[in-house]
């Protein structure tokens, strides 16, 4: 059994790189630095903003859903799903009017 075990261990040899990665050999230069050139300015960064008539439909839709929770339902604790329908369509009309803020503010 020891005999598979150095006849295993012998046959193996140490192949691919040498030299440990990030380090140069001895003796090279330092790589010159290119000259510092401005930065272009950033593009635009993620998804792009929804139209604002689509936001505005939505949070109508929404405001509405709550008005009409708030009126027919007739238990006890509409009041609840109502205000947090009626946030829910105010949160989207909000994005509609900075969505609107923002093209205006790039013209």
């Amino acid at each position: 059994m020891i005999g598979i075990v150095a006849a295993m261990a012998k046959g193996r040899r140490t192949t691919g790189r040498v030299t440990p990665k990030g380090t140069r050999p001895a003796g090279a230069r330092t790589p010159p630095r290119p000259p510092d050139t401005p930065a272009p300015p950033p593009g635009q960064v993620g998804r792009r903003p929804s139209p604002p008539g689509f936001l505005l439909a939505v949070g109508g839709a929404w405001i509405v859903v709550g008005v009409v929770i708030l009126t027919t339902l007739d238990a006890g604790w509409r009041i609840i799903p109502g205000v947090v329908a009626i946030g829910i369509g105010l949160f989207f009309v909000r994005g509609a009017a900075v969505t609107v803020l923002r093209r205006e503010g790039r013209l």
